[in-house]
Order: structure tokens, then sequence, then C-alpha cells
């Protein structure tokens, strides 16, 4: 699981929003396949969206999750999780069943989009709305 085998992602233990952009710098850490309207659904507005077919990227959500947790002394800490949704190299923005790229500084990302796809957290805020 995320940081901690102790940990269960939870609306409890995660807070997560999508940003209009934080700088790019994140690698591709897994995939998971659903459709654009479910993403729209969950995270509002794409953070970075482009009609350009020569762009390897054309649709691409920005979240930041903060992860809380209890460390190995029994104090409350938390750590932050940055992940993309994007769809690479396809030219145009797929609209229904695509394998979605996950990208990430590590697992953790992936982790927590699928925690949000499965519906076990929910947005504190958005901002891509």
């Amino acid at each position: 699981m995320l940081l901690n085998s102790d940990i269960e992602i939870t609306s409890e233990a995660v807070e997560y929003e999508v940003s209009e952009n934080f700088g790019g710098g994140t690698s591709l850490q897994g995939e998971i396949r659903t459709t654009y309207d479910v993403l729209r659904d969950l995270f509002g507005k794409p953070s970075y969206d482009t009609g350009d077919p020569n762009e390897k990227v054309q649709t691409e959500w920005c979240l930041e999750g903060k992860v809380f947790f209890t460390d190995e002394d029994g104090d409350q800490d938390y750590e932050y999780v940055k992940a993309t949704v994007y769809n690479w190299k396809t030219g145009y923005t797929p609209i229904g069943e695509y394998n979605w790229h996950i990208g990430g500084h590590g697992y953790e990302a992936v982790e927590l989009v699928t925690a949000i796809l499965e519906g076990k957290v929910k947005p504190w805020y958005n901002l891509g709305d």
C-alpha cells in the first residue's frame, strides 16, 4: 500500500485536489483503463487540453494528494503524492475505453489514482472546476 503497509487508502487518510499544473516532472508509473467521461466526472476540466495532434499529450489531469499516516513513533504525519493522468501519443483525446497513463514519482501515484477511481477517496476540493 501507499507509504506504509498499514495505511488503508480511504477518504479519512487521503485528501487530493486537481491542480492547473505543477510543472511536469512526472514519469510513467502505470496505466488505468477507463473513459474520458469517467475522468472528467471525477476530476473536472483537464489541467491541460490541446487539440494539436502533433503533441505527445492532448489531455492531462494533475493531481496533488496528501496522505496521512501514523509513523513508527505513533506520531501523526503526512506525505505528498503527485500524479498525472494523461493520454500518450494518440494524436487525439480518447473518449471510449482507453489505458490512460499514470505519471508520478513512484508507484504511490498509481495507488492514489486507483483508489480515487474505485471510489475509496473523495476530493477535498477541486481546483479544476
